[in-house]
């Protein structure tokens, strides 16, 4: 299985020292507190498959789909790594082989969903469109950057992210409520 888009980042891969930098502001890792929600740990998994170290899996493509792309990582690196954009080249070859994992890429509830084309217009990731024969909101999860707007715009509340992530609107109100209560969170 040939990771043809990944493969450009092969000497980037190279330059990452491996550091840590990346992960100090990650959100996810600040959730989760596993190393493997790191983008560090995200690059160690790409470069062994792109060296044929390790295959390809349900299980990386799922981490590599996971990701908030703030950027922090890319600001943080010390080694100036485009960290989400091989990201976003690694979501693509990992579409093209087939694997269809969702990670932290925003999802329309179709039966909420009314077609007003909100989130289409509103995504400046060009990641949603509509498919007029169908009735459907399509998602590009290779271009989805989990931003939210889609979200956010949505008058029907269609547009999500699925909960576990501390960022959907409960989440955050039962993080509010129990900062506000005194509890420790």
């Amino acid at each position: 299985m040939k990771f043809k888009r990944l493969e450009k980042w092969r000497d980037d891969l190279n330059i990452c020292i491996r550091c840590g930098y990346c992960y100090e502001q990650c959100h996810l890792y600040k959730v989760t507190s596993w190393e493997t929600d790191t983008p560090r740990s995200k690059l160690i998994l790409l470069y062994g498959m792109i060296n044929g170290e390790i295959e390809p899996s349900e299980y990386i493509a799922n981490k590599i789909f996971e990701c908030f792309y703030c950027k922090r990582c890319d600001t943080n690196c010390s080694a100036g790594v485009s960290i989400t954009e091989i990201f976003t080249d690694a979501r693509a070859d990992f579409i093209d082989a087939g694997f269809d994992v969702d990670g932290t890429t925003s999802k329309t509830n179709d039966d909420l969903c009314s077609r007003c084309g909100t989130c289409v217009y509103i995504c400046k990731h060009e990641a949603r469109s509509i498919d007029k024969e169908n009735k459907k909101i399509l998602i590009d999860k290779a271009k989805c950057q989990s931003c939210g707007c889609c979200e956010a715009a949505c008058p029907s509340s269609a547009a999500y992210i699925v909960d576990g992530w501390e960022v959907s609107e409960d989440e955050m109100s039962e993080k509010v409520t129990k900062f506000l209560k005194g509890v420790v969170v």
